[in-house]
């Protein structure tokens, strides 16, 4: 009897002392600062430019300009003698390659790329003057090679796909099957921001300017050559609330990225320690810990984040778990590599083994007091 007495008291002293110094603070204990997050007004003022200044705008004028692998159908009304020996032949096709020029008969060489269908038309026409009066040369685009984009990254099947006019970011994505959300089954689930590297030049400033043109003008940043543009788009906003803000027109030559989301590893007194993948909607300290299963009893309340910079380096920061689960404060974001330890409290962690002996004894005192087959 004095024994239960003896463990009651204990447990309310510890129970006191631990509710009253659980506020103690780890040593160095800091609050993190927020990863790097694009600023949202920057994202959608590019955006914006994005979606005035696109030549696959929706409704706006479309224009095509010749490039590797296309295929083009050549035809001079009335004359298709001159195109090939056939006289049956009514199209000359030629698939162009990546020298800038194609061969055609009585002309010659012709400079086709960088050209749309029509100033190709006018070019053969002035070109064909010479041999027939008044000719009326037809380019069409038989195959559109050149018009196709890759998407890359967290895709379920990434690779390189012809798009059509008026295509955008989501069409691509479809064409990748589309983003893969983690799970057994599946890759690495997407982080929280897309991103699409965008030529600078067009076909046609790349066939008209010289190398140092391109470079002066377009391509050179800090003595570094920069060939391609970075659009960002943010995951969680764009697929999964859905706002077509972000749904930009592709334009040909485009790479679609969806980067990985990362992982962290959660290590200590959580109910379930391990591995956490990272995504659009998981990616707070708070969720981590919750996907984990919490916190445990005995585990502290002040929890150390590591981070890996850049550099190499490591730094190390304490925040406090209960009150982020709790939301009495800002939860952090985590970004890939993060390590979260959490520790033992340790008056915590003597109520929790007094707790446990006393479970224990109830549960050994019930069992030695009830048989069921007792007479």
């Amino acid at each position: 009897m004095m024994k239960l007495q003896f463990l009651a008291i204990a447990a309310l002293f510890v129970l006191l002392t631990s509710i009253f110094g659980c506020g103690v603070r780890g040593p160095g204990d800091r609050f993190i600062d927020a990863p790097f997050d694009p600023d949202r007004e920057e994202i959608e003022l590019r955006i914006g430019e994005v979606l005035r200044s696109s030549d696959l705008r929706l409704g706006g004028t479309q224009e095509y300009f010749i490039g590797p692998g296309d295929e083009i159908a050549i035809t001079l009304v009335g004359r298709p003698d001159i195109l090939g020996e056939d006289l049956r032949q009514e199209k000359f096709i030629v698939t162009v390659t990546d020298s800038p020029m194609i061969t055609l008969p009585l002309i010659g060489a012709l400079k086709v790329h960088g050209k749309t269908a029509q100033q190709l038309q006018e070019d053969l026409k002035a070109a064909y003057s010479t041999f027939v009066n008044n000719p009326v040369p037809v380019v069409t685009i038989e195959n559109y090679h050149y018009n196709s984009v890759t998407v890359l990254g967290s895709v379920r099947e990434p690779g390189r796909y012809p798009v059509e006019f008026g295509d955008t970011v989501i069409d691509a994505i479809f064409l990748a099957k589309g983003l893969t959300f983690g799970g057994r089954s599946e890759n690495q689930p997407p982080g929280r921001y897309l991103k699409v590297y965008r030529e600078k030049v067009s076909r046609q400033q790349r066939s008209d300017l010289s190398t140092e043109e391109l470079l002066d003008r377009f391509l050179e940043e800090d003595d570094m050559i920069l060939p391609r543009e970075e659009i960002i788009i943010p995951i969680e906003e764009f697929i999964i609330s859905g706002d077509l803000q972000y749904n930009i027109p592709l334009q040909p030559n485009d790479i679609v990225f969806i980067p990985g989301a990362g992982t962290v590893m959660v290590h200590g007194d959580v109910k379930k320690a391990g591995v956490v993948f990272l995504g659009p909607s998981l990616r707070t300290l708070g969720q981590v810990l919750t996907e984990r299963g919490g916190l445990q009893y005995r585990a502290s309340s002040h929890i150390e984040v590591v981070r890996t910079l850049p550099d190499g380096r490591q730094v190390g920061w304490f925040v406090n778990g209960r009150d982020i689960l709790a939301r009495r404060t800002e939860d952090i974001l985590l970004v890939d590599n993060d390590q979260v330890f959490v520790y033992r409290h340790p008056i915590r962690n003597v109520l929790d083994s007094i707790g446990n002996i006393f479970s224990a004894s109830v549960n050994t005192g019930i069992s030695g007091t009830y048989n069921p087959i007792a007479p």
